[in-house]
């Protein structure tokens, strides 16, 4: 349904309203798409023009030269400029954040459907009702605040305790394993997304119970039920919900940096790129930086390279929106609908 009716859209009150309603959505559109053009146009500029004054948001001789150079300064050989950033090929990088990002993917949605589905329709409406609450409890948590109790829980896992206890009476401590260092513990802590759940529930809620009466009369599991019934029939969700999760995990950088920080063999590109973004920051050629540092900056690595780096993180996150961008628009519809 349109927003203003189609009935006396000649009058000129009501253009002067659709001018001014289409103005200020496409100032939106301009205001959210100039970091991106700048980010574009910074990777194609030489790095003494993208400080030149005045201004100039086009680069005055495009090139993809910082491109180049992210290829040559990160070899293939594994020896890199700089010990702290670039040990290992850029395809290292972006085969890191491709694990993460679809490992997340491949974790969260089933555990989050299958918490959705028992809570709206096995489970009784007082068990239901608490359960729902105590999920929708996890958003209301500020992600930082379980920085710590979270990598002391990964560190000796299953004891959030400085350290692992002992066994009563002995001095043998309690069975422990480490995710530090692994991807297991960048992936535990995000197998179950209270947003994602809201979104499964509230559309399993909309849909008949007569459908699972009807399969458990012809010898289905709930788990069959769900996988042959509920999820084909949940496809726009899922495509909303994996597209969130999938960006969600290919720009995480917090959790990645705190569990991989000693095994940069393992570090996404969002790392990466912040790595690249510090050591650029607090260069200061007076301070008479590392070797490594300073032969970086001379082999023409700067904020260029950084644009140029920042550019191909965002690719992916392009290249999928526009293979789901039907189904997304379909799942958002449903999801504003049933909100």
């Amino acid at each position: 349904m349109p927003l203003i009716p189609q009935v006396g859209r000649k009058r000129f009150k009501v253009r002067l309203l659709l001018v001014a309603i289409a103005s200020f959505l496409w100032l939106g559109v301009l205001l959210h798409l100039f970091p991106v053009v700048w980010m574009i146009s910074a990777s194609m500029k030489p790095t003494m023009e993208i400080f030149k004054y005045p201004f100039r948001l086009m680069p005055k001789e495009p090139t993809f030269a910082s491109y180049k150079l992210l290829a040559t300064t990160i070899n293939p050989s594994g020896q890199a400029l700089n010990v702290d950033v670039f040990r290992y090929p850029l395809h290292i990088y972006l085969q890191n954040s491709l694990k993460i990002a679809f490992m997340t993917v491949l974790l969260q949605l089933p555990v989050t459907a299958m918490a959705a589905y028992a809570v709206s329709k096995l489970h009784s409406k007082k068990a239901a009702k608490w359960l729902f609450f105590f999920f929708m409890g996890t958003l209301m948590i500020p992600g930082q605040i379980a920085i710590v109790p979270r990598f002391l829980l990964l560190s000796h896992f299953p004891w959030p305790t400085r350290s692992v206890p002992t066994i009563p009476f002995t001095d043998y401590l309690f069975p422990s394993f480490s995710f530090i260092g692994t991807y297991w513990g960048v992936l535990l802590p995000a197998v179950f997304n209270a947003f994602n759940f809201l979104l499964f529930k509230g559309f399993f809620d909309t849909l008949p119970t007569e459908l699972i009466e009807a399969a458990r009369m012809d010898g289905a599991s709930e788990l069959m039920t769900l996988r042959a019934i509920m999820l084909p029939l949940a496809r726009p969700v899922i495509a909303v919900t994996g597209y969130f999760t999938f960006t969600g995990a290919w720009n995480d950088f917090l959790g990645p940096w705190i569990i991989l920080m000693s095994e940069q063999s393992k570090w996404p590109l969002s790392v990466a790129t912040y790595k690249l973004q510090a050591i650029l920051t607090n260069w200061q050629p007076s301070q008479g930086a590392d070797p490594a540092v300073q032969a970086l900056i001379a082999s023409g690595v700067g904020y260029n390279a950084l644009m140029a780096l920042a550019v191909v993180e965002s690719i992916p996150i392009f290249i999928a929106f526009i293979i789901f961008r039907e189904q997304l628009m379909r799942g958002i519809q449903i999801a504003g609908l049933k909100g």
